[in-house]
């Protein structure tokens, strides 16, 4: 899931000048230029925003992303491999996972929205469980529970991340970023936020910070792309420093209102695996 971000290399001294002289006249004369006011019609319930985003989704039933690339570094390396992503709303997920010029399957994850398995070819282990986010964090380190994969796959919120806190959440508008900023104060003092555009609800950005203003958590898109009635994200970057974890999804092509057969969410264990059932209480 994952792209890396390559710097231009400027060889020519006279355009990296031009370049620096730019910056620092944006630097100096943007200031007063750079805010986005709120619009006159913007919303101001956190409620009623919650309720945009979600009825943005209305128009997508389930959605095929193809040939997708997931960039992953942690714990001192880098791993590419290629995906298929199969998502249906409200919480079905499959996810088929490959090395780059091959064909065959090295992890298959399915969820039916009540159960996950996932079956892990070369140890031939199958894992299985409820689609919380604890449980996913054991085994795909996207800190999101199976129906929040769901929802920022489609440009959603992860709800259920920020529901599981028990303070009420408080919305303003981002004059920097131009967006809605939905924030909750979660219990462990660290501040969960959503950035939302303003024209069509969608979530651009999510970042939790402690109270020191360091990143603790962040979800990044970037090149939305006209997928038939709504815009999607080709590229989704999560970053969780504590886990030394900075990985992306890179979309190729998306299809949405495919019509999948139900079967397609659900996975028995293979003859001769291991099966392990996960329980997020323990």
């Amino acid at each position: 899931m994952i792209a890396l971000i390559f710097q231009s290399l400027f060889h020519r001294r006279l355009f990296s000048a031009s370049l620096l002289f730019l910056a620092i006249v944006m630097a100096t004369g943007c200031s007063s230029t750079s805010a986005v006011e709120r619009p006159d019609d913007a919303l101001d319930d956190a409620e009623a925003l919650r309720d945009a985003i979600d009825a943005r989704l209305e128009a997508v039933d389930d959605a095929r992303f193809r040939d997708v690339t997931l960039e992953y570094f942690g714990d001192g390396e880098r791993v590419r491999v290629r995906q298929l992503l199969l998502v249906q709303r409200p919480d079905k997920l499959r996810v088929q996972t490959r090395l780059p010029g091959s064909d065959e399957i090295m992890s298959l994850l399915v969820s039916d929205g009540q159960t996950f398995s996932l079956h892990e070819r070369d140890e031939n282990n199958y894992y299985t469980g409820a689609p919380t986010r604890e449980n996913i964090n054991r085994l795909l380190p996207v800190d999101l529970s199976g129906r929040d994969v769901v929802h920022v796959m489609l440009g959603g919120a992860p709800w259920d991340r920020f529901d599981m806190e028990t303070n009420s959440p408080t919305l303003q508008w981002d004059l920097e970023r131009g967006k809605y900023r939905y924030t909750v104060d979660r219990d462990n003092g660290n501040e969960l936020a959503m950035y939302v555009r303003h024209d069509d609800f969608a979530v651009v950005e999510v970042l939790e910070t402690d109270p020191d203003g360091e990143m603790v958590y962040s979800y990044l898109t970037r090149s939305w792309e006209d997928v038939g009635p709504l815009e999607l994200p080709s590229y989704q970057r999560f970053q969780w420093p504590e886990r030394d974890l900075d990985f992306s999804l890179d979309v190729s092509r998306t299809e949405i209102n495919v019509g999948f057969d139900a079967n397609l969410f659900e996975f028995a264990p293979p003859p001769g695996s291991t099966v392990i059932t996960v329980d997020s209480s323990s």
